[in-house]
C-alpha cells in the first residue's frame, strides 16, 4: 500500500472527496433538516462541551452571509470530519475493498449507525426536543431526523466514492481526444 502512486491516490481522493462530501452533506441538510429550528445540533453541543474551557463555543466563528447567520464552528467541524472520514474511506478501500460496497453507500449507512445511533447519544450530545429529555438513540428518533441523517450520509459517502473513482481514472491513463483540448 505504501507506494508513491497509492499515496498520491489517497491524498488527492481524500482531499477532493472530503471537500465535495462536506458540501454534499450540508446540501442534504438544507433540503431535509434533521432538527427543528432552535434545537441544538450534536456538533454544537460537542464543541461547547469539549472546547468551552478554552473559551471556544459553537458561536465563536459565526458569520453573516446574505443576512443569514452561519455557524462557522459547526461548519468547520463538519468539514474536518468529512476530510477525516474521506481519508479513512480512501485508505481503507485499498486494504478492505468491501468498504466500497454499493458505491460507498454501505460506508454511509455504517457511519450513520455508529455516529448517530451509538456514539453521539452515548456521549450525551443528542436530546431531541420531541423526546422530552430522553436520549436520542437511533430507535428513538423521529422519521424526519432518521431519514435526513441516513440519506445525507449515503449521498455524502457516495460522493467520496465518486471522487475516488475520478482520481483512479485520472491517474490510470492519460485522456485523449477532445477531452484534453
Amino acid at each position: 500500500m505504501i507506494k508513491k502512486a497509492n499515496i498520491k491516490v489517497i491524498i488527492l481522493a481524500g482531499f477532493i472527496g472530503g471537500f465535495i462530501s462536506s458540501l454534499v452533506k450540508s446540501g442534504t441538510e438544507v433540503n431535509m433538516p434533521p432538527r427543528i429550528p432552535g434545537e441544538i445540533s450534536p456538533p454544537s453541543a460537542n464543541i461547547d462541551s469539549w472546547l468551552g474551557w478554552l473559551g471556544i463555543n459553537s458561536h465563536s466563528l459565526d458569520y453573516v452571509y446574505q443576512t443569514v447567520t452561519i455557524s462557522g464552528a459547526v461548519m468547520l467541524y463538519h468539514w474536518v470530519f468529512s476530510f477525516i472520514f474521506a481519508f479513512i474511506y480512501v485508505a481503507g478501500s485499498a486494504i478492505f475493498p468491501k468498504i466500497r460496497l454499493w458505491y460507498g453507500a454501505a460506508y454511509g449507512i455504517i457511519i450513520t449507525l455508529v455516529m448517530h445511533g451509538l456514539l453521539i447519544p452515548a456521549l450525551g450530545f443528542r436530546h431531541p426536543a420531541y423526546l422530552d429529555g430522553k436520549i436520542g438513540w437511533l430507535w428513538n428518533l423521529n422519521g424526519y431526523e432518521f431519514w435526513s441523517e441516513l440519506l445525507g450520509h449515503i449521498c455524502w459517502s457516495m460522493s467520496i466514492e465518486l471522487s475516488l473513482i475520478a482520481i483512479l481514472a485520472l491517474l490510470a491513463k492519460p485522456l485523449k481526444g477532445y477531452w484534453t483540448n
